[in-house]
């Protein structure tokens, strides 16, 4: 009984330490994944007119540079008023 004990414990060690790492998926098998997926519609982008005003109508516009402002990202308090 001890001798058999002994040769399950050896077989066990010799699994353990012998063992390989997983093969890794195969390609095909990840593009069978992402058909499965669910797809979420990309959302599309607001684009937002934007009027300048001026008070000489011959003024040529310039370029007017943009900064937005995501609710919760600015460290300092924002006033847009």
């Amino acid at each position: 009984m001890k001798l058999l004990k002994l040769m399950q414990e050896v077989k066990g060690l010799a699994q353990i330490t012998n063992r390989r790492p997983a093969p890794r998926p195969s390609v095909l098998y990840l593009m069978q994944l992402r058909g499965q997926a669910p797809v979420s519609p990309e959302i599309p982008k607001k684009r937002l007119v934007i009027n300048m005003e001026s008070a000489d109508p011959c003024v040529v516009s310039f370029s007017i540079q943009i900064n937005h402002v995501n609710q919760g990202e600015s460290p300092l308090p924002v006033v847009i008023g």
